[in-house]
């Protein structure tokens, strides 16, 4: 029974998968290719910098009254030591986790009385530190020097407007993973 069940799980499969190949090769298609690599290297993350919690300040809803309007910036760092001599660079790499697709930020996910046409923009101080860079989840922030086994990467977090913003609560969640130079 077992065998027969693979068997037809197998020709099943093979129905689903013919009409997809032949929808690749079909006019207006295309593929997307991603290459990568891993490493067993990589540094600690130093206790209190792996899940923070940051307090943007409290502004006026005024302050953001247009769609790309940005107020009320607030710094925070992710320090990592014990880096191996292999690695010279380390930098966050923001995943796309609670994204809105048309901004790159970070959705209010508030319950109780949520603001409203706001998301949390990210930052990358880590550049020439000549105005702020937003950093759209899904990339990776300014590489920094790795010294004597320690780096200390700088990013911020500011309300960021779709619409004109209404007044309530706004939190944003990002989560963020090591990559290396």
């Amino acid at each position: 029974m077992k065998k027969q069940v693979t068997q037809l799980m197998i020709a099943l499969m093979g129905l689903s998968v013919a009409p997809m190949v032949f929808a690749q090769t079909a006019p207006g298609t295309g593929k997307v290719t991603f290459n990568g690599q891993l490493t067993d290297d990589t540094c600690v993350i130093n206790a209190g910098d792996e899940d923070q919690t940051v307090t943007l300040p409290t502004v006026s809803a005024k302050s953001l009254p247009t769609a790309g309007a940005a107020y009320g910036s607030k710094a925070f760092t992710i320090s990592v030591s014990q880096c191996p001599s292999t690695l010279s660079k380390v930098a966050a790499h923001f995943e796309t986790t609670n994204m809105d697709p048309k901004t790159g930020n970070a959705i209010n996910l508030a319950v109780a009385t949520p603001a409203q046409n706001v998301e949390v923009q990210l930052l990358d101080r880590n550049g020439t530190m000549v105005g702020d860079t937003p950093l759209l989840l899904g990339n990776t922030g300014a590489y920094v020097s790795i010294t004597n086994q320690a780096a200390t990467m700088t990013y911020a977090g500011q309300y960021y407007a779709t619409a004109p913003a209404t007044a309530g609560n706004v939190t944003a969640v990002v989560r963020y993973t090591l990559a290396y130079q």
